[in-house]
């Protein structure tokens, strides 16, 4: 029987693993609302107590030790010292009541009642300034206040938007030391894979580009003008993407010589390519403005770190996929099958030699939220019978479980994962 580290290890490297892998809470993207953490504490017969806040902006929450267990996942996430908003996750915490759930938030967190029963969220914790993101009224999470300067088209300055991609601080440095120290000592190492989510990577990324955690964003700061600003202004494109990843080898540098072999996998980048019906840019845009540098990113990890990396890119990517595998990226998330083209089958005969598939295994729009348990154990296992043959498949939802999805089905997915793999 392989460790949970080995199973995914070779589903890596295209190799048939004794067990299909399995990711709940593993990665970013592949979380729950904070609501599901609290069902799934209880439904385990878990001791009851405040879920932590794993990500403000979607309002996910962490597992602990006794959930990953209960669900037995085989991958598990190194917390980012940066949270959302400008937030720290190294210093204390504070508890604050959310859907009824007990929550733990940043200390220095500051939510604010938008006077129409939503919440304002501000950057770094500073009410002196504007709100940097809000919860509608009935929401289920966080969206980003776009704050934009004037442009003068005549002094753009690239810098404006490196704002947030600048030195890693000592205090980030020493926080991995005490992540690194914990996993050296066996006290953190339970034997799953470790996903690791430096950070300063991410190319124009639509979570990103409003400056959420900035005071005083300068620079292209709306979504829409920053996916027209290849067009527009090319070369501060270039000069933004250029400092960026020279800056992210710089800082992951530091970071490798602190963690080393603790980190299986390092997540690399969020930004979409595709939406539900088809790809958000051109090829000959993702040629020019993207490739170079995700091939610098990847060649730098491969060879310096011997990570393995991770791309998310929801949507119809079908036809960027070449191009992702051409970037060096070793796997892709969250494989939204239900978009434009992403057909599991001609996914796996067409790629599933080149690139991992982590996600894929259950509709998350449609099936999970509003199918029976038994569609949901139904897809699972054929999503699991397609995409883990001769292994590149790591078996997740596709993209974060939302708020209000039967606990039910969330159940149904996690038991139908072990059944196909003969443990239940």
């Amino acid at each position: 029987v392989m460790t949970s580290k080995e199973r995914v290890k070779t589903a890596f490297a295209h190799k048939q693993p004794d067990k299909v892998p399995m990711d709940f809470g593993g990665m970013g993207c592949s979380t729950t609302h904070v609501t599901n953490v609290a069902k799934l504490r209880e439904y385990y017969g878990l001791e009851k107590r405040p879920v932590k806040v794993f990500d403000i902006f979607g309002m996910t929450g962490a597992m602990d030790e006794d959930l990953k267990e209960a669900i037995g996942t085989d991958v598990e996430q190194i917390t980012p010292f940066n949270a959302s908003f400008g937030l720290r996750t190294d210093r204390d915490w504070k508890e604050m009541t959310y859907m009824g759930v007990d929550l733990l938030v940043p200390a220095e967190c500051q939510i604010t009642d938008d006077g129409k029963g939503g919440w304002y969220i501000y950057p770094q914790g500073d009410t002196s300034v504007a709100p940097s993101g809000h919860m509608p009224a009935g929401g289920f999470y966080f969206d980003n206040v776009e704050r934009p300067q004037p442009i003068d088209e005549d002094n753009m300055n690239f810098m404006d938007n490196c704002e947030e991609y600048c030195d890693v601080p000592q205090e980030h440095l020493d926080y991995l030391k005490k992540v690194a120290e914990e996993y050296r000592s066996g006290k953190s190492d339970k034997g799953r894979a470790v996903v690791f989510d430096p950070g300063g990577a991410a190319l124009g990324d639509a979570a990103f580009i409003a400056g959420p955690s900035l005071k005083h964003p300068k620079g292209i700061r709306t979504v829409s003008d920053w996916y027209m600003a290849p067009i527009l202004y090319p070369d501060y494109v270039h000069e933004v993407f250029t400092y960026q990843t020279d800056m992210m080898i710089k800082n992951w540098t530091k970071m490798y010589e602190i963690l080393g072999d603790v980190v299986d996998i390092a997540y690399i980048c969020g930004t979409d390519f595709g939406n539900q019906l088809s790809l958000m840019c051109s090829l000959d845009t993702f040629e020019e403005f993207y490739k170079p540098y995700y091939q610098k990113m990847n060649s730098w990890v491969h060879q310096t770190a011997g990570w393995n990396t991770l791309k998310h890119s929801c949507g119809a990517i079908f036809d960027v996929l070449p191009k992702l595998i051409e970037s060096g990226f070793d796997s892709i998330n969250p494989v939204q099958c239900s978009a434009a083209g992403m057909d599991p089958q001609r996914l796996k005969d067409t790629y599933g030699d080149q690139i991992v598939f982590w996600g894929g295994c259950v509709d998350t729009q449609k099936v999970l939220p509003f199918g029976t348990v038994q569609e949901v154990k139904d897809q699972v296992k054929q999503r699991c019978e397609i995409f883990s043959k001769n292994g590149g498949y790591i078996c997740a939802s596709i993209h974060i479980v939302q708020c209000n999805v039967p606990l039910e089905n969330i159940v149904a997915m996690i038991d139908a994962i072990h059944e196909y793999n003969g443990d239940k």
